[in-house]
């Protein structure tokens, strides 16, 4: 009587450590692309559960619209930056797809959305000068690609480091941080 319950006990054990080892894979998964919010902020859906998710390890010119005071100069100057550049505020729309699948890693709160091979939509922003990476960012996987991504921004003078937006923003970001 005893053996058997052992052997259920195993089992269940077994079992349990083996869904906790596949909980923390990072495989990705397929997600079909709902909707484009903003540049950083897109609808995915996976099965019957849509969720909305921004990109991993940066800090989108959106995002710092969304948090700067509206009458501040960061939220002037992203504004007036727009005003200029309006390609750049739709430019997700230019790199991905409604209804298209792309793998998706859940990470930190944030995604890792491969949407051109191998590279993440984060680089792509941060290449383009649309987003920067978060101050503390420390990822060993990532952080090359990403300070890569942005210093080519940065030596290229694209999107905000081009504009006024990382003297009235970024400072102002990095010191919160």
């Amino acid at each position: 009587m005893l053996k058997s319950y052992m052997k259920i006990f195993f089992k269940i054990l077994f079992l349990l450590l083996l869904s906790l080892n596949t909980a923390h894979t990072v495989e990705p998964q397929m997600a079909i692309l709902y909707n484009i919010i903003t540049n950083d902020m897109q609808e995915y859906k996976i099965g019957n559960t849509k969720f909305v998710c921004s990109p991993y390890g940066v800090m989108s010119i959106d995002e710092m619209y969304r948090i700067s005071k509206p009458d501040s100069t960061c939220a002037k100057s992203i504004i007036k930056f727009y005003e200029k550049r309006r390609d750049l505020q739709y430019y997700i729309y230019s790199k991905i797809r409604v209804q298209q699948q792309y793998p998706i890693v859940y990470k930190n709160g944030r995604c890792i959305v491969n949407i051109e091979g191998e590279r993440s939509l984060s680089e792509i922003l941060l290449a383009e000068g649309l987003a920067l990476r978060q101050p503390l960012f420390k990822d060993k996987e990532y952080f090359s690609y990403f300070y890569n991504a942005q210093n080519k921004a940065r030596t290229e003078k694209k999107g905000l480091w081009g504009e006024n937006i990382n003297r009235d923003c970024v400072a102002s970001i990095y010191r919160k941080e």
